[in-house]
């Protein structure tokens, strides 16, 4: 690759299909070519399968070896139709198919099997592989697999690199791999086509972001007042499929989590597969993975990293995006986002935690949040990403109806907006009776599966399997999950003490550690959640319970004028020494600390609530 392409005022130089003859060229032209042979009285260069000629010695600007692409201009074409060629001395030129009316967008590429084409886009990915090198290139209108069959000089194997703006011209070709488009000439495009370029990428992207023409599942003023942020976040993940660059969807392993997780993974699934013509892709470019801690932790964004540079230099893609979904919002994630930040890593957050916004915003490409916009925890993440996924593919979700409805329940949204969801969840044909076994039955097969993502199994929980096991699964899961949570409260009641405190709270403390069962479902948090709901369902509210274990709290409350944020931040402020940390709703969350100071932590937190005071409707 000698020379840069240039912008379209510059020389042509042409680039003849395999079958193109002599009578197609034109004396004083100039054509890319091939040093065939070398002989003692110059060279002989092939421009195509069927054309070749002579360059004299004589007029040898400098010395040649066999198989070098150069540039030439036909000076004769003599009687008995040989070919007098002179080196093409040009420091900028555009290439040009000979006969062709301009470049294909990718989109259209599969019209065109069997023919020479010119492409123009950017390198999403570059691929050496034990044959031939690959490049993925994209324009805004889809991504093609290029090949490079023949090997090109060296520098133009080795100067290609992710993100350059790049000409190809080959043959698309539709074989055992797929498709893809076998390369016969390539070069880097200069600033000014690089210029026309971007504004058609962008031109091409816009055509595929067309977000506001799409009304949410409900008609719902509080979720609308996310719009803004649900649309910016499509469109980022939009244009990450269409720019070769992977993404992970971290969500917390819970109902919630899920329900959010899982329709944007279908989303970008089905869109990857669209774009890239094949489905192979979409298991390459998009993961989804489960957190079992309620922020980002070291731990996972070690394992992130880890997998992303691994894919990076073993298959040459670019470093990922990365989606967190049902966590994500609180200074507990700082520390992870530092670490992926100085790697350049963009990081999309949907959450309804209670934020820190000022600690985690300025490591954020977007963070969708209700509290953001003056709302709270009654928008689940299963709703704001069940829109996200329907702006990036409404086929894929057709299906997927339900899952806000089965987000809210397990979160136990009380917003009025849930009636709606339940009703387009009966009208897929899920009861509410439904809807509580598949949270029981979701909720215990979370647990067992850990940081696993369940794939394929979680689909048959959901109803949403490609095979009919919805009601025999989930009775059983919900059977088992019911009698678990049942022995559980039972033992741990027994280890529960109440008091009436002066305000006129009923306040709960659970000693988890010894009424329980360890590494056995429910898991803590479940557990404490059970008995509060049997406190409240006997004595109604104001409640409050706290489940104690060595080195953490569980806390639940109905009724209260809580903020469980604020009040972690001032204990951390109090006992510096606890190691406290921890987060979540306003009325709900948990506390780490360290074993060492728990008495002195129950003292404090406690204190906390003894000064709580009723929730005034």
């Amino acid at each position: 690759m000698a020379n840069m392409e240039k912008g379209d005022s510059s020389e042509v130089v042409y680039k003849l299909r395999q079958n193109s003859d002599f009578e197609e060229l034109e004396v004083g032209k100039y054509y890319h070519a091939r040093v065939d042979r070398l002989v003692k009285y110059g060279m002989f260069v092939r421009l195509s399968k069927r054309t070749s000629g002579l360059v004299h010695e004589s007029i040898f600007d400098r010395e040649y070896r066999e198989g070098e692409e150069l540039v030439v201009q036909l000076s004769e074409i003599k009687e008995n139709g040989d070919l007098s060629f002179s080196p093409g001395k040009l420091n900028e030129y555009r290439t040009q198919i000979l006969g062709e009316g301009g470049e294909i967008n990718i989109d259209q590429l599969e019209r065109h099997i069997g023919k020479t084409v010119r492409i123009r886009g950017f390198v999403s990915q570059v691929k050496q592989t034990m044959g031939p090198i690959t490049y993925n290139i994209t324009d805004g209108t889809g991504v093609i697999r290029c090949v490079e069959l023949s090997q090109l000089n060296e520098k133009s194997s080795n100067d290609v690199n992710v993100g350059n703006g790049i000409q190809i011209i080959g043959t698309m070709r539709d074989g055992k791999y797929g498709k893809q488009l076998e390369i016969d000439h390539m070069e880097k495009v200069g600033v000014e086509v690089l210029e026309r370029i971007t504004e058609r990428y962008e031109e091409n992207i816009a055509k595929k972001i067309n977000l506001n023409e799409l009304k949410f599942l409900v008609n719902w003023p509080a979720l609308l007042k996310l719009r803004k942020g649900i649309e910016s976040s499509a469109e980022i993940l939009i244009r990450a499929v269409f720019s070769g660059r992977p993404i992970i969807i971290r969500h917390h392993a819970d109902v919630d989590g899920i329900c959010a997780g899982l329709p944007i993974e279908k989303s970008l699934k089905s869109l990857v597969t669209k774009v890239y013509g094949d489905e192979k892709s979409q298991h390459n470019l998009i993961k989804r993975l489960a957190s079992r801690a309620p922020y980002y932790d070291m731990e996972d964004a070690v394992h992130d990293l880890n997998s992303a540079l691994s894919s990076r230099d073993r298959h040459g893609q670019m470093l990922p995006l990365l989606l967190l979904i049902d966590n994500g919002s609180t200074e507990e994630d700082t520390p992870a986002y530092e670490y992926l930040n100085s790697y350049d890593i963009p990081i999309l957050v949907v959450d309804h935690h209670y934020p820190n916004e000022d600690e985690v915003d300025p490591y954020l490409v977007e963070h969708v949040n209700p509290y953001l916009v003056g709302e709270d925890y009654r928008i689940t993440t299963g709703m704001i990403c069940a829109e996200i996924a329907r702006m990036i593919d409404p086929d894929a979700m057709v299906k997927f109806g339900h899952l806000p409805a089965i987000s809210g329940m397990a979160d136990r949204s009380s917003a009025n907006a849930m009636a709606d969801y339940y009703l387009l969840a009966q009208e897929l044909g899920f009861e509410e009776t439904d809807l509580y076994r598949i949270c029981e039955a979701l909720d215990y097969a979370t647990y067992v599966l850990k940081r696993n993502n369940g794939e394929g199994l979680i689909e048959d929980i959901l109803g949403v399997g490609k095979e009919n096991r919805f009601k025999k699964v989930t009775e059983l899961l919900s059977k088992l999950a019911k009698g678990n949570m049942k022995r559980q409260v039972e033992t741990s009641l027994r280890h529960t003490h109440s008091e009436q405190l002066e305000t006129g709270i009923q306040f709960n403390r659970i000693e988890i550690e010894r009424g329980a069962y360890r590494y056995t479902y429910p898991a803590p948090g479940k557990t404490t959640s059970s008995i509060h709901d049997y406190f409240v369902e006997k004595n109604g509210t104001p409640m409050i319970t706290i489940g104690y274990g060595p080195d953490f709290a569980i806390l639940r409350s109905d009724g209260v004028d809580l903020d469980i944020p604020q009040m972690i931040e001032e204990i951390k402020e109090e006992i510096p020494e606890a190691g406290v940390s921890g987060g979540g709703h306003l009325v709900v969350g948990s506390v780490k600390f360290i074993p060492g100071e728990d008495i002195l932590v129950r003292e404090v937190l406690e204190r906390k609530m003894a000064e709580t005071p009723i929730k005034i409707k």
